[in-house]
């Protein structure tokens, strides 16, 4: 890490600091309203489901046994409201934290913005960059799941032959079974480094989505990865620079997190508006 990327990383954190001066209370109010919301209709329609199927109680909590129509009906609506409210709520807290960090006033009631400015758009913005991070993390999993599958199925014989005192069957086996463990290892390796730098790929897409509201959806998604071109690692570096302060929300049984969040927004804001110069 050079010490240009330290200074930069410094300034960027003095800039959210600055940002929020003499809006914490507003920052902090918004984040929990935000939350609050994107979460309330996925949980009233879980309690719903919950409250029409059958449960009982065990070591490890209440469980469903049996689901009815109903809940099942309730589950479905609680997935697709997730799915529509999460872009929505994002659209309006990185506007939000973009405002700030821009000098701009803001209210807790710009929490419906996302609801108000081409809603499709945001929500079409953020299921296409689900998909395309599930991918990433998908297809390498799935084909690192073919060799721990054919693997698996020769434990079987690895064991008997071991029964027997095969050693001859044993030791043939193993030299057959190492490498599709290997490549099992390797592939979900891979899944994970491509899912990790796909999701920092695609992480700027709705401040793009702010900036740019004509913009179509894969051009977002486009011009999100040309701005984190060789900035994944620093974005990376920034997020991990919290660790110590995530431990101490948790410390605070919690009640740190209501200062974190808007904290680490307008982090993000103001990495997003020293990144995209000369970009877009």
């Amino acid at each position: 890490m050079s010490r240009r990327d330290i200074m930069n990383r410094l300034l960027i954190k003095k800039q959210a600091k600055a940002s929020l001066k003499g809006k914490w209370g507003k920052a902090i109010g918004f984040s929990l309203v935000a939350s609050i919301l994107a979460i309330i209709v996925p949980i009233i329609c879980y309690s719903i489901a919950m409250a029409t199927s059958k449960t009982e109680q065990t070591n490890q909590g209440v469980q469903i046994t049996q689901m009815s129509t109903v809940g099942i009906i309730f589950v479905i609506i609680a997935i697709i409201a997730i799915i529509l409210l999460a872009p929505l709520f994002e659209y309006a807290t990185k506007k939000v934290f973009l405002q700030a960090n821009r000098g701009q006033d803001f209210s807790v009631g710009n929490v419906f913005d996302g609801f108000k400015e081409k809603p499709g758009k945001s929500i079409c913005t953020g299921i296409l960059r689900y998909i395309v991070i599930w991918l990433c993390y998908f297809i390498p999993s799935f084909i690192g799941g073919i060799f721990l599958g054919t693997a698996v199925s020769r434990f079987k014989v690895v064991l008997d032959a071991i029964l027997t005192m095969n050693h001859g069957r044993t030791i043939y086996v193993i030299q057959h079974l190492g490498p599709r463990l290997t490549m099992a290892a390797f592939f979900f390796f891979v899944a994970i480094v491509l899912g990790v730098i796909a999701t920092f790929m695609y992480s700027l897409a709705f401040y793009v989505r702010v900036d740019n509201p004509d913009m179509g959806v894969v051009q977002i998604l486009k011009t999100s990865r040309k701005i984190m071109h060789g900035r994944k690692l620093d974005l990376g570096v920034l997020t991990i620079s919290f660790i110590g302060w995530i431990f101490v929300c948790y410390i605070t049984c919690g009640i740190g997190f209501l200062w974190l969040a808007p904290y680490v927004e307008a982090n993000i804001a103001a990495f997003y508006d020293d990144a995209k110069d000369n970009i877009i």
